[in-house]
């Protein structure tokens, strides 16, 4: 995964999709992540408060390319 999100023309050659490199230096904003589940829940996510008061700890130390990964893992299960 992180190959072809870095530079995704080493995986297919002749991709057009472009390369996310900074992705995997960003730090994600661990301040964000609480406010951005408590708004999500409030759309129907079904997240409990101890998972949204525990977020910031679990995305310590993660990069956005980490959390991007994560999701895209998470599509998959969520269709079964």
């Amino acid at each position: 995964h992180r190959i072809h999100l870095t530079n995704p023309r080493h995986v297919v050659p002749e991709s057009n999709m472009p390369g996310y490199p900074w992705l995997e230096t960003t730090p994600v904003p661990m301040d964000s992540i609480a406010p951005k589940m408590r708004a999500l829940s409030k759309l129907g996510v079904p997240y409990t408060s101890a998972q949204i008061d525990a977020a910031a700890k679990e995305v310590e130390g993660r990069t956005e390319m980490d959390a991007l990964i994560a999701y895209l893992q998470g599509l998959g299960l969520a269709l079964k």
